[in-house]
């Protein structure tokens, strides 16, 4: 009953119903997006044997994760947010069906994945500003950070999960059924959904132009300073140190000789340690210097990214990966609760759009970069070149930004 209790009170954000259901149903359908994931750059990989080709899969996510967000965000703004994620849900959902059908036929070719892909990001550019604005309205004030970080946990716990089951199912069952697992798993998020009572889902603002909206929410971003330094750390960061993970596949298969099981066990690893980093921070009870933290983070993970791409065994590059993930992930957090809790309520879905790009379409953009830089670098043999390109990047720009952030505080009382 004590553990129990204790428990409660390190999540607080569990206590809340409607989250409580978001949450649980998310972990699941992330689980199969994870495994969806594995198998595009795997069998991408293995349709064309070039990283050029592993960047342009990246480049399709990217293209509908940079130019459609903040129009999903006027939208977030104007709707029922929990009619809209119904919408987007169900659009994946369709997109992962047709997908395992394509492969399961032997009609899947790679125009194929990078057309899914880009049809998956276009859905997901309205929903994830949707889910991420919809938090607010399902917990208190004073959870909100827990609720971001266990919200953060979701997608990185399923990190962890996934892509292990993903490698140990790649090679008996095939690209198809990961694609019809993935389809399967949106289900979970279906039932939460449905299942949501009482929830405040729309923000109330009065009816005035889309052209108008939008402007609004750019102004504010361009004029509000703070806002503005976060969202142009999180697109250097991104750009520049989370392209990595599409290069994995080459790690695996080229560089540590470790298949689709290693593969997995990579991505797993990384997952692993966003795991961490995730609950570390949701259990963190009177962290006060949330600045400071943000910037000895972001160092710590540049520190590893370009350890990994000095690795030369499965083992450390397991290691290193799992820190980075840890970090990564606690940068990502604390910069999205300052934001929630800075933005106006009326602006919070345009302004969390912005924030989207620069987490989800930028390091898919990057994705691009790293796979050309790779190609030019050597081909195969440029993938570590590039990931230790990215990583030192990321240093240098956190070392700049240092004395900006260092003081500052999330003030949960706004």
């Amino acid at each position: 009953m004590n553990e129990i209790k204790q428990k409660t009170v390190r999540f607080p954000s569990l206590q809340h119903r409607n989250f409580r259901l978001l949450w649980w149903g998310l972990l699941a359908s992330n689980v199969g997006t994870w495994m969806q994931n594995v198998a595009q750059g795997w069998l991408v990989l293995h349709l064309t044997n070039s990283p050029l080709w592993l960047g342009l899969l990246g480049l399709s996510f990217a293209v509908p994760m940079i130019v459609f967000p903040f129009a999903g965000g006027v939208v977030v703004d104007r709707i029922d947010k929990i009619r809209l994620l119904k919408i987007t849900q169900t659009g994946m959902m369709a997109t992962a069906f047709i997908l395992a059908l394509l492969t399961w036929t032997n009609l899947i070719s790679v125009w194929h994945i990078l057309t899914a892909s880009f049809i998956g990001a276009s859905f997901l550019a309205f929903d994830n500003p949707a889910r991420q604005a919809l938090v607010p309205a399902l917990v208190e004030p004073r959870d909100l950070l827990n609720a971001l970080s266990l919200n953060s946990a979701t997608y990185t716990g399923a990190a962890l999960v996934g892509p292990a089951v993903a490698g140990a199912l790649l090679g008996p069952l095939g690209a198809g059924s990961l694609f019809m697992l993935n389809a399967i798993s949106f289900l979970s998020v279906m039932f939460a959904l449905f299942s949501m009572k009482n929830v405040k889902s729309h923000s109330g603002n009065k009816p005035v132009s889309l052209k108008e909206s939008a402007l609004k929410g750019l102004i504010y971003a361009w004029k509000t300073r703070f806002i503005l330094a976060l969202l142009m750390l999180s697109t250097l960061a991104s750009f520049f140190g989370r392209s990595y993970q599409n290069l994995l596949p080459i790690f695996a298969r080229d560089i540590f000789r470790s298949g689709a099981g290693g593969y997995g066990l990579l991505l797993s690893s990384g997952g692993a340690g966003a795991l961490v980093g995730a609950f570390g921070l949701a259990s963190a009870k009177k962290l006060k210097h949330h600045g400071a933290l943000l910037i000895l983070c972001g160092l710590v993970f540049s520190i590893f990214i370009v350890l990994f791409a000095f690795s030369s065994s499965l083992l450390w590059g397991i290691l290193f990966l799992f820190i980075a993930g840890g970090t990564a992930t606690m940068v990502g957090t604390i910069i999205a609760t300052f934001i929630q809790v800075e933005v106006p309520n009326e602006l919070r879905g345009r302004i969390i759009s912005l924030y989207t790009i620069t987490l989800i379409g930028f390091p898919a953009l990057g994705a691009m970069g790293s796979g050309a830089a790779a190609e030019l670098l050597g081909g195969i043999q440029g993938a570590p070149r590039a990931v230790l390109i990215g990583g030192i990047i990321v240093g240098v720009v956190t070392l700049l930004v240092s004395p900006f952030f260092w003081k500052k505080r999330i003030n949960t009382q706004k």
